[in-house]
Formats: structure tokens, sequence, C-alpha cells
């Protein structure tokens, strides 16, 4: 047997709760071993000190005031309940802090890079009216609406082989 077992057993045969072969391996333990022997003198003085000791009566009626007492609910601090949320909150915030830098400099391309757009993308991304160029041809010969029939006369032609293949 081994001191940590024999230790227990100590203990239980403090309140006389021992079986008997338990009582056996443990009297043979105390036998081989000077430190349990030592151990085993030093409970029975505790025992003996507080089987002498005089404790005073409790007063009267306490039991009947502790017992209400001890089965109420118990209240919970609202700090506490914060403060266990909070040491919970450390490790998780800091891994979102650390996925959503991860992100960034994963997903968001460097200004520093060209990207190849073509010139209709271009027109969208930097809000481009590609009107406003037309607008001077147009004008410059005066009447807007000739310039425009001229341009989409095209449209009523009935040949339809010169619109497909130019």
């Amino acid at each position: 047997m081994k001191c940590k077992q024999s230790e227990k057993y100590l203990l239980r045969s403090l309140g006389n709760r021992l079986n008997p072969s338990e009582a056996i391996q443990l009297k043979e333990h105390l036998d081989s071993c000077p430190h349990c022997r030592k151990r085993q003198s030093e409970y029975q003085i505790i025992r003996r000190a507080l089987k002498e000791e005089h404790f005073p009566e409790t007063k009267p009626y306490f039991w009947e005031r502790l017992q209400p007492k001890l089965k109420g609910k118990r209240t919970v601090e609202p700090w506490f309940v914060g403060k266990q949320f909070g040491l919970r909150a450390i490790p998780l915030s800091i891994l979102v802090v650390i996925l959503f830098t991860a992100a960034v400099f994963l997903f968001v391309p460097s200004p520093k890079e060209e990207l190849d757009l073509s010139q209709t993308g271009i027109f969208l991304l930097e809000n481009f009216n590609p009107l406003e160029e037309t607008q001077p041809f147009l004008y410059e010969g005066g009447d807007v609406n000739k310039h425009l029939m001229l341009i989409f006369s095209s449209l009523d032609e009935t040949d339809t082989i010169r619109r497909y293949f130019p």
C-alpha cells in the first residue's frame, strides 16, 4: 500500500469507517512506515484536542434561523456577472481583431496595383459622362436634331447584311 492510500484509511479510521480488510492493510503499512505512524499520532493528538474542547451551546432558534437562509436563493451580484463575461470576452475580442486584420491584409487590394479595366469600366469607376465628349461634335454645325438623325439613320435601313457584317 502507498502512503497516500494509507492516509485516506487513517482519516476513515478516525470515524471508525474502515472495513476489517482495510484495517488489516492499514496496520501492516503502519508497521513498516514510520512516516505514516507519525501522521497517525498527529491525527490522534488533533482528535483528542477537539474532544477535550468545550464548545459553547448555540443560541436558541439558531438552526431555525439558519435553515431558511441556506435554502434561500443566492443573489448574483451584477459586477460579478460582468467580470465573468469580461474575462471570457477578452480572448474572443483578440481573436476577432486578429481575424479582421488578416482579412484586411488578404482581401483589400493595395492602391499601388493597377487595375486592368476596359474603357467602359474606367468611365464607370471615375463617374465619367461619355456624352460630355460628344457634345462639342453635336453642337458644331448647329442643329442637334440634324446630327442625331444622321447618326441614327443607319437604323432605318432595310439592308440587314451591312448592319451585322461591317
